[in-house]
């Protein structure tokens, strides 16, 4: 664990060596809250996964280019 003093009235820049050093790679997301930054990787999950499953079950477009546009209904119901 390093741990570092920095300015707040400075700008603070993670460099991808220390992203590296922190195990963190890919897309990542920043949760900021009143008096923390956290640094997280992003995790899908699984009903984007179950999205990026079908993709391509028309075609070859990628699963951004599905609008299903579902509305939840009664119980058991989307529409």
């Amino acid at each position: 664990m390093k741990e570092m003093t920095v300015s707040a009235d400075k700008e603070v820049v993670l460099t991808q060596a220390m992203l590296r050093e922190a195990g963190l790679h890919g897309r990542l997301r920043l949760i900021i809250n009143q008096g923390e930054i956290r640094v997280l990787p992003e995790v899908t999950t699984a009903v984007e996964d179950v999205v990026q499953e079908l993709a391509g079950c028309l075609g070859s477009e990628p699963a951004t280019a599905y609008d299903f546009h579902l509305k939840l209904g009664g119980l058991y119901e989307a529409r």
